[in-house]
């Protein structure tokens, strides 16, 4: 993409380009959108060009955007989409490699934000997720100028559209995940208004419209399957504008028939005939589907967050169990205990390796807990600590969070930086109780002070985080991973022997080896 503005070399100056810190970007943005626009304010400045602009790719629409924009006609730009072979971006896109042109006038794919074909030199490069996946494009041209591009602006922009990549993605996933925190606890503390509820339309409705509040989604309905076929039982947001009033028999349909959640990312749907992405998932009773659940975003998306569709299907859930057992509250009760464990189960599925790990320490750490004696309000902290003590990882890259080996001493600090990160997504909520904070934080701090984040020592560290170290390194000893063969229970056992006093607190291993 180009501009056209009248801007001379006299104005410009003849002094050396500036070349800024690329990974100032990683330090100083605020938000995954604020990366982008300090990205091309300072490639502006390093290259001195006309215009610069940051486009991102939307897989859904096969587009590309412009999500920040400095310059000359940078308003005009913002918001831009545009589709392959309609502006030179795409070729940077589709190589993953710079691409620099002399004279945009020149190729019929260069496209000019103002319409005309102007004088002037393009470059563009990658931006790079941190696992080497392109993100987008960043351009800038000199129309109008007498200003020149190099092998060295190149240099420049590509180290800066790298650390806008990484510090988009890490920003972006840390957002995610305190929304989706934030939504499950507040899907948690709904359960306490519906204890006080027993019939199940006046249930369904509540959850579903939550569920908008909470996913941002544009409407939703539930649809019953009866002798005169399928029929609207519940609206939430404008169904009309969203095409749902009516159900849409195909989705509809082949969510009864797979019984499990569809997503389709690009569906035409609304009198409109516009394109939403709508996610459905079926409510079920003694594990039938008897109704179907249905959501549509208001425009199409790349992609839908795994924490956006384990919360539409716990709310499927809930709704479900509220038709079959209208008269059970206390299963109501537990939409809390269940939103955390989906919370820390979400977590779990990026990580291949730890699959079944959450529940696994969960239930031996409240066994643990019992054997000490914890009363009942510390055995749920507990257990609440162990579904969350690894909601921090979001945060973390896929390629440290997968690495098959060993880790770099750069990559073990990422790393560790998940239960500082874990705990601070859940200190402030009113839901949480401190305790459960603890367990977060403190779960690998070691008994002789070694540990981290705080270096806590002895019986400074919390008893429950106590407790939970001694349990998860356990499971982790006698697990699988791709850079270890399980451990014999017997060597498991004696390796925390070994570390008891050390590592481990010794009273919560002697206790731990009599449960075991």
């Amino acid at each position: 993409m180009s501009g056209d503005a009248r801007q001379s070399a006299s104005l410009r100056g003849a002094s050396a380009k500036p070349r800024p810190d690329p990974y100032a970007v990683l330090h100083l943005a605020r938000s995954s959108q604020d990366v982008f626009r300090r990205c091309v304010e300072m490639a502006l400045s390093a290259t001195r060009a006309t215009s610069v602009m940051a486009l991102l790719h939307r897989p859904a629409v096969e587009l590309l955007e412009v999500v920040a924009a400095a310059g000359h006609l940078a308003e005009e730009a913002l918001g831009r989409q545009v589709g392959e072979g309609e502006a030179l971006a795409w070729r940077v896109y589709r190589s993953g490699r710079p691409y620099l042109l002399a004279d945009v006038r020149r190729d019929p794919e260069a496209h000019f934000v103002s319409g005309r074909a102007r004088a002037g030199m393009y470059l563009g490069v990658p931006m790079l997720d941190p696992d080497g996946h392109v993100l987008g494009v960043l351009s800038v041209d000199t129309t109008d100028s007498d200003e020149t591009l190099d092998e060295e602006d190149g240099r420049v922009l590509s180290l800066l559209a790298q650390a806008a990549g990484v510090a988009y993605a890490r920003l972006l996933a840390l957002e995610e995940a305190q929304q989706s925190a934030a939504a499950f606890e507040q899907l948690a503390r709904l359960s306490a208004t519906l204890d006080h509820l027993n019939d199940p339309q006046l249930i369904g409705q509540r959850l579903l419209d939550t569920l908008l509040e909470l996913g941002g989604f544009l409407c939703g309905a539930l649809y019953s399957m009866t002798s005169e076929g399928l029929k609207t039982r519940l609206r939430a947001g404008d169904t009309s504008a969203c095409g749902m009033d009516l159900p849409p028999a195909g989705m509809v349909s082949a969510v009864f028939q797979a019984n499990a959640t569809l997503l389709e990312l690009n569906s035409r749907c609304g009198p409109d005939g516009a394109r939403r992405t709508v996610l459905a998932t079926p409510v079920r009773t003694h594990g039938q589907p008897v109704s179907v659940m249905m959501l549509a975003y208001p425009r199409p998306l790349p992609r839908v967050p795994p924490e956006r569709v384990a919360m539409l299907e716990i709310v499927a859930a809930r709704t479900g169990q509220a038709q079959e057992r209208a008269s059970n509250l206390e299963q109501l009760r537990q939409t809390r205990e269940e939103a955390l464990r989906a919370l820390g189960r979400v977590v779990e599925r990026r990580d291949d390796e730890t699959f079944g790990h959450t529940d696994r320490v969960t239930t031996l750490a409240v066994r643990l807990g019992e054997v000490q004696g914890l009363h009942a309000a510390a055995l749920q902290h507990l257990r609440w600590g162990a579904y969350l003590h690894d909601i921090g990882k979001v945060a973390v890259p896929d390629s440290i969070l997968r690495k098959p080996g060993p880790l770099t001493p750069s990559e073990r600090e990422v790393m560790q930086t998940h239960a500082a990160i874990g705990h601070h997504m859940v200190q402030d909520s009113e839901f949480l109780p401190p305790q459960v904070g603890e367990v977060v934080r403190h779960h690998h701090e070691r008994w002789d002070g070694t540990g981290y984040p705080d270096q806590l020592a002895g019986e400074a560290i919390p008893l429950l985080a106590r407790l939970f170290s001694v349990v998860d390194v356990y499971d982790a000893l006698i697990t699988a991973r791709p850079y270890k063969a399980a451990w014999t229970r017997e060597a498991a056992l004696a390796e925390l022997g070994r570390c008891a006093g050390t590592q481990f607190d010794p009273e919560v291993v002697r206790a731990f080896m009599q449960l075991v």
